[in-house]
């Protein structure tokens, strides 16, 4: 199963639904639908991929219908986060898009600690500074999205992280800044985010020294055209493009 959620993460879809069905076939009886619903969920983003509006949507349905008996959390998934994502798809597809937020795929604890099941589920603190050549923003390479090489999706990303149960959005975003940059910046919340996910910007200074955690093997200052090109999914590198957009602005 494990690989199967990997696969999701990381947006390989179509791999995903191989080996969740692996695992669906095997599984004893009482558990065939959740893990038929984790297929769902799999293939539902490979079609909205695809351009394919009716398959996206009935697979949307059958995964909603099969992993509800096993909410709020079951084999360590959080199943609840997991409906509240197909749900916020659904309304996507029903209102004649498929640019699908990614589906919010986590483990009922971080830490031991539960995660939050209320909006926003997390957010991404978009840090730059000034180059040489123009402003320059920081994006890191995660550790475990597909190794070292890897430079497909979630490889590149903003500082980012979930929401902890209770906890302020804000203090997620400076938490979720100082663990993984050792960075300690005035933060600003912007309106560029979605209902799920809050979009900050920090300015950083030139010197500013970074220091990545565990989950983290590299670090770049790119530009904007440089950040939305290496940030997958696209909506992860638009949001860089998005502050870019508001800073040329403001300073216009």
């Amino acid at each position: 199963m494990s690989r199967g959620l990997a696969q999701i993460e990381r947006g390989e879809y179509f791999e995903a639904h191989e080996s969740l069905e692996d695992v669906w076939r095997a599984a004893d009886p009482e558990e065939k639908d959740f893990f038929q619903g984790l297929v769902h969920v799999a293939v539902a983003w490979y079609q909205a991929g695809r351009g394919n509006r009716t398959g996206c949507e009935r697979q949307l349905e059958k995964a909603a219908r099969r992993l509800t008996p096993f909410a709020p959390a079951h084999r360590g998934v959080d199943v609840a986060s997991l409906l509240r994502s197909v749900e916020d798809a659904a309304r996507t597809v029903a209102a004649g898009s498929l640019d699908l937020f990614p589906p919010f795929l986590r483990a009922a604890t971080w830490d031991d600690q539960p995660m939050a099941t209320d909006k926003p589920y997390g957010c991404s603190v978009v840090v730059w500074r000034a180059g040489a050549s123009g402003r320059e923003y920081l994006i890191l390479h995660r550790r475990a999205a597909g190794g070292p090489d890897y430079e497909g999706t979630w490889a590149w990303t903003p500082p980012s992280g979930a929401r902890l149960p209770g906890e302020d959005v804000d203090d997620t975003a400076a938490r979720e800044l100082r663990e993984e940059t050792g960075l300690e910046l005035s933060i600003t919340r912007t309106d560029l985010g979605v209902e799920q996910w809050t979009v900050y910007v920090a300015e950083a200074h030139r010197e500013a020294e970074v220091v990545l955690d565990d989950e983290h093997d590299r670090y770049r200052w790119a530009s904007a055209d440089e950040a939305e090109r290496i940030c997958l999914p696209a909506l992860v590198g638009r949001s860089v493009r998005a502050v870019e957009a508001q800073l040329v602005s403001e300073r216009s």
